[in-house]
């Protein structure tokens, strides 16, 4: 009669009652590391590597191999119940998470205020992990974050892990139930591997946000799958068969007169070299919106990392390697460094820093990370009977404890009290707000204050320098006599004499029509002061392609501006051909574009292109809100992109000195 687990999963019959055992693979650490340097590094701004995201495939495919594996384990035992089985997954990863969630609300409110409002919204889903799914259903992309994204956003990968070990007990159960032998279990994760695979190249749409399949648990499950596929593999079997290894052989060969011993470990250390260098490669060119990676691109990966694994567990030179004490110590500590590193990175980084990092500060971030993560691991992540360095503690000391030190159940209460208070509806705002005026005092400056500000500071001459110089060869425009307005390029045919303009109240009759995003959105009220003649159309988060539409049907409507100012690009990649249409739907009339300031990679490029179209359309200019903006900070809020009051009167005189003449 099978034995019975709670909540209704059952044990195969046909298990030994003798426990399995495993012996440690020192090589996983190394995995671990190469995964938190990926992830790290990807997290970064600007990015030091672009495809640091695969670092999460590294982490999936691991979790579900030893998953899976302490299931086998626990099942020839006869030892295993679920709710036991939820409880000591939960102790290992709730007390970090909630300890995260307190960190990050004093370092929000201490360092970033305006970050306090946004981990407020995302508390309760990190919490109870479900932060993965709010995501998508709140459409926060994660690959096009710009300004200043939650400083929980990170959080959904433990999220989406807790679900899997919520789930997949039960169902690798009933696996194990109708599925005896281990080819039969093996068929079976493949079967789910494949439909995990498929959903996701069937939800992908080229050009639309992934968050869907990125953060989904059932397109994300392959890259788990696979590591529960090799953890059935390597197995033995309940005809205590030998698992999947290595095939023995030794040859000697003569290589220019000398004599070399190859076997298995050379061939087993030369493929796992081989797909490191392959996974090092994709970190640097890979991207986030490639749309082969839905495609099968992540499965690949997963399937690389699982053989990277099975070479760990085979003796040579590639294990002991990835098992060296740096990389021990790295792995060891990589989710702590995960849960801390994130928050740090974007206090330590703010979206209005205008200048480049050096080497050293970077370096100084990264030790600050690790000292971070430390704390985290020995105060609430390590269990009894862990010492400072992993490579001096017992072996599998992590495996035989289960008991939390007494400093990890104090600190994650007080992470649990914060996370708690912060969903109270109390007025966190006001507590944001108010230090936040502290920390920058231009932020509570009334319309008064920024005016006076502005009239006392010397006027800055908009520069170039934040945006990329055009290439020599590109094609450029006829010269002729100028305007006496101020812009970065100034379209050949902009009349200033068709318009009045008050160079005392800086109010000015042009009949003007602006399409932009969120940032013109916050300016509008104010633009429409100095410039009551202007149809002004903002929207938050507005595409480039998307006010193509606004601005012709303006046009269709009888409207007739004098001058068109597309502010868009923002918040996404522009295309040559949509600067195109865009340039061919203002009809001649005099077209400017605004450069765009985030701390975004694509906005170098759109304003690259912008300069490109201007030298060769005659009625295309360039007004450089990008570089005005970048020269005083202070103009804008913490997230980089939206002026605040000084910098909205600073916007508003400086579309009034491209559009007025200038004495």
């Amino acid at each position: 009669m099978p034995r019975t687990v709670e909540s209704g999963a059952r044990i195969p019959s046909d298990v030994p009652s003798r426990p399995r055992t495993f012996t440690h693979i020192r090589a996983v650490d190394g995995l671990r590391a190469l995964a938190i340097i990926g992830v790290v590094a990807y997290h970064t701004r600007p990015s030091m590597l672009a495809g640091g995201f695969l670092g999460v495939t590294l982490f999936f495919v691991v979790s579900g191999f030893f998953l899976t594996r302490s299931m086998l384990r626990l099942f020839s035992g006869g030892g295993f119940r679920y709710a036991t089985f939820l409880k000591g997954r939960a102790k290992r990863i709730w007390p970090a998470v909630l300890t995260t969630i307190g960190f990050v609300a004093v370092l929000a409110w201490a360092a970033s205020p305006m970050l306090l409002m946004k981990a407020r919204a995302d508390t309760m889903p990190s919490a109870l992990f479900y932060s993965n799914w709010w995501f998508i259903f709140r459409h926060q992309s994660y690959f096009e974050t710009s300004g200043l994204p939650s400083p929980l956003t990170h959080l959904w990968y433990t999220s989406l892990i807790m679900q899997f070990y919520l789930l997949w007990p039960l169902l690798f159960a009933l696996v194990c139930r109708v599925a005896h032998s281990r080819k039969a279990r093996a068929a079976i994760l493949v079967a789910l591997i494949v439909a995990s695979t498929v959903e996701m190249a069937l939800l992908y749409r080229p050009g639309q946000d992934v968050s869907r399949i990125y953060y989904g648990l059932d397109t994300r499950a392959a890259e788990l799958l696979v590591g529960a596929l090799l953890a059935v593999l390597t197995d033995h079997d309940p005809q205590s068969k030998v698992g999947l290894q290595a095939p023995h052989w030794r040859r000697r060969l003569q290589v220019r007169g000398r004599e070399l011993d190859v076997g298995t470990d050379t061939a087993v250390s030369a493929l796992a070299a081989a797909i490191t260098l392959v996974f090092v490669i994709a970190m640097v060119a890979a991207r986030g919106t490639d749309g082969w990676l839905y495609h099968g691109g992540l499965l690949l990966f997963a399937l690389l990392t699982a053989t990277l694994l099975w070479c760990g567990m085979q003796p040579g030179v590639y294990a002991r390697v990835m098992g060296c004490r740096p990389l021990q110590y790295l792995g060891s500590r990589s989710f702590s460094i995960y849960l801390v590193h994130y928050p740090l990175l974007e206090v330590m980084n703010p979206a209005t820093r205008t200048r480049q990092i050096p080497w050293y500060e970077w370096l100084g971030q990264f030790l600050l990370i690790l000292v971070a993560a430390e704390i985290l691991f020995q105060l609430v992540e390590a269990m009894h009977g862990t010492r400072w360095l992993p490579w001096i503690a017992r072996r599998d000391g992590l495996e035989r404890s289960h008991s939390l030190r007494r400093s990890a159940w104090v600190i994650s209460g007080v992470g649990a009290l914060i996370a708690f208070l912060l969903v109270l509806p109390l007025p966190w705002q006001q507590v944001a707000d108010s230090r936040a005026r502290t920390l920058r005092p231009e932020l509570q400056m009334t319309r008064e204050q920024a005016l006076a500000k502005l009239k006392a500071t010397p006027k800055p001459k908009p520069t170039a320098s934040p945006t990329p110089s055009p290439s020599a060869s590109a094609p450029t425009k006829p010269t002729s006599p100028k305007p006496l307005v101020k812009a970065l390029v100034v379209p050949d045919n902009l009349d200033p004499g068709r318009w009045q303009c008050d160079a005392a109240k800086e109010t000015c009759n042009v009949k003007l029509l602006m399409v932009g995003d969120s940032v013109t959105a916050g300016v509008t009220d104010v633009m429409r002061e100095h410039f009551p003649n202007a149809h002004v159309d903002g929207a938050v988060s507005r595409q480039f392609g998307d006010g193509l539409p606004i601005m012709q049907q303006a046009i269709a409507a009888g409207e007739d501006p004098q001058v068109i100012v597309y502010a868009l690009g923002t918040n996404g990649a522009a295309t040559a051909d949509q600067v195109a249409q865009v340039i061919d739907a203002a009809q001649g009339r005099p077209l400017y574009f605004l450069t765009t300031r985030a701390p975004v990679d694509w906005v170098e490029g759109n304003n690259q292109l912008f300069l490109q179209e201007a030298k060769s359309h005659a009625n295309v200019g360039v007004i450089d809100w990008a570089g005005l903006s970048r020269a005083h900070p202070d103009y804008l809020y913490d997230d980089g992109i939206h002026p605040n009051a000084l910098g909205q009167e600073a916007f508003v005189q400086m579309m009034f000195e491209a559009l007025c003449p200038q004495s």
